[in-house]
């Protein structure tokens, strides 16, 4: 079993706070590898009030800079929004960086302001992946390669550095629906999971993933995000952690985000006319996060493992309104200590 950590990136609600948060997203990337993480991922959005992190790649390589054997990826990369070209590039390099530990976690995004900023259209992005994903397999192939498509045209291009890892950086797809995930099986090497949905979800898409992969004779890498926390006592994960995601949930709720599949109402209608105060740990964390004590996060981690098929987890602990550095230093080396060690 292999655990990786999801860091924030925001400070709401002006981003005033970055420089400091920066920081400690560095000293949590190096705890979690000291004490047996196998990878640490950032994430992409732009124009963010809170400083929602523009840039992964940058992020990526300081956070290489101070660890040694611990892997390094995005989660995820709106891949349409950059010219594959630089994505290649960017990686590569990266990869070099980190001798061999880069890994590409990308995906539509879909932000439809995000890609008016970049001159893209919301309506191309699909098309705009496919196309992407064929330039980054053969830019990082090492051989001189021309491409003529609808949106990238590419004449005697080859692109260096060589990436460390052979024969290149994996690329893990972001998806939500049938199609995406038919799409990761397809042209990705391994599916990484948005946190929020339901474990039932979560296993019915797995199979999707891993029967089209199948039938294109691709490897699989079936790679869980889920809000996580372990700590002594339920009332600590309640009062501790739990207000932190509760806050982010209802941010995205009454902007009616969930609607739009997150929580994918129609496997839970009761979220379309849940009220804010209705919306509990007891109600909603149970088969969705994996909070507990250690004990508990332990089960629950191998029922992911029976029931979903996974071997990779990624824990995302902290969110933008908590819980603050200190305990989630806390919850990391718990994390280690208590849950890896046992797997």
């Amino acid at each position: 079993m292999k655990f990786g950590m999801l860091v924030n990136t925001q400070d709401p609600p002006d981003g005033k706070n970055i420089p400091r948060l920066y920081q400690e997203v560095l000293a949590e990337a190096e705890l979690a590898e000291a004490v047996g993480f196998d990878s640490v991922f950032v994430p992409e959005h732009h124009m963010m009030p809170d400083g929602y992190l523009p840039s992964p790649p940058t992020l990526l390589a300081a956070i290489a800079s101070r660890t040694k054997r611990i892997r390094l990826g995005s989660s995820i990369l709106q891949l349409p929004e950059w010219h594959p070209i630089n994505v290649a590039e960017a990686w590569a390099v990266l990869d070099n960086i980190s001798n061999g530990r880069a890994i590409l976690g990308c995906g539509l995004g879909l932000v439809e302001p995000e890609f008016k900023l970049f001159g893209k259209k919301v309506s191309d992005g699909a098309a705009m992946f496919n196309e992407q994903i064929e330039i980054l397999k053969r830019a990082w192939s090492g051989e001189v390669f021309s491409f003529q498509g609808k949106f990238w045209e590419l004449e005697n291009v080859r692109i260096t550095p060589l990436c460390v890892q052979r024969p290149r950086v994996p690329i893990w797809i972001g998806s939500m629906s049938e199609a995406a995930l038919k799409r990761a099986g397809r042209i990705g090497d391994g599916w990484i999971s948005d946190p929020l949905h339901h474990i039932n979800v979560t296993k019915s898409w797995a199979e999707i993933y891993r029967s089209t992969a199948k039938e294109h004779s691709n490897q699989t890498e079936v790679v869980l995000i889920r809000d996580c926390w372990v700590a002594d006592t339920k009332g600590e994960v309640e009062n501790v952690w739990w207000p932190g995601l509760r806050a982010m949930h209802l941010f995205y709720k009454n902007l009616g985000f969930f609607e739009s599949g997150r929580f994918n109402t129609e496997w839970e209608p009761w979220v379309k006319t849940v009220t804010d105060d209705e919306w509990t740990f007891d109600r909603v964390a149970p088969n969705r996060a994996i909070a507990g004590t250690p004990a508990q996060v332990v089960e629950e981690v191998q029922r992911y493992r029976e029931e979903v098929g996974c071997e990779y987890i990624v824990c995302y602990f902290r969110h933008p309104s908590g819980p603050n550095h200190e305990y989630t230093m806390k919850c990391i080396r718990d994390w280690g200590e208590k849950v890896i060690a046992k797997f």
